[in-house]
């Protein structure tokens, strides 16, 4: 995740750790921060690649990726991010939007 800030539960009593990624930009984390502060609904898709499914075979994969519109993982707020698959890297962007240039991870 590109996040400078950590979210904090409720309560203010924990707080998530955050590792900038090597490909850190600010204004991507800007637009990531207004889409969570605007509350509109954000999907996250994973990335069908050999980086992130070593074991599949890249012909299934170009085949999966014909189906990426039933993959979408609904993300409504931001700590919900932690409970995506350790290891994948999927984009992320507003539900309503068709393409994104930004990637994240657990």
């Amino acid at each position: 995740m590109n996040h400078t800030t950590a979210p904090q539960a409720s309560d203010d009593a924990r707080h998530v750790p955050v590792k900038r990624l090597q490909h850190y930009n600010p204004k991507v984390e800007q637009r990531v921060q207004g889409w969570f502060a605007s509350g509109q609904p954000l999907v996250w898709i994973p990335i069908l690649s050999q980086e992130n499914f070593p074991d599949v075979p890249q012909q299934l994969l170009e085949f999966a990726d014909n189906y990426q519109e039933a993959m979408r993982w609904p993300i409504h707020q931001m700590e919900e991010l932690l409970q995506l698959p350790n290891g994948i890297t999927g984009w992320l962007m507003p539900a309503t939007a068709s393409d994104t240039d930004v990637a994240c991870g657990v």
